[in-house]
């Protein structure tokens, strides 16, 4: 079972803000999450039991925040920033 990657707009946004090829490699590695997610990201502290949130590290400079859907199959990227800055919406 392979999961469908979304973006969502603020993370399309995220993505236009880098250089082309930093861009390519936070793809590729999203994309690489789709066979198994859950066994390279780490669940945020504090965030809704029912519907947690994820953080999934790119290289050592940027993460990825993530919201996985088992019914229908889907990873949803919620946001993608500097390591320094992702974490203060969440």
């Amino acid at each position: 079972m392979r999961y469908r990657i979304e973006y969502t707009s603020r993370a399309r946004k995220d993505l236009h803000k880098l250089d082309r090829t930093t861009a390519q490699r936070i793809i590729l590695a999203l994309h690489g999450l789709s066979d198994s997610p859950y066994s390279q990201i780490k669940k945020l502290k504090g965030t809704n039991p029912g519907h947690p949130v994820y953080t999934f590290r790119i290289g050592n400079q940027y993460r990825a925040i993530l919201s996985i859907h088992d019914t229908v199959l889907v990873i949803q990227v919620l946001e993608i920033e500097d390591r320094k800055q992702v974490y203060r919406d969440f």
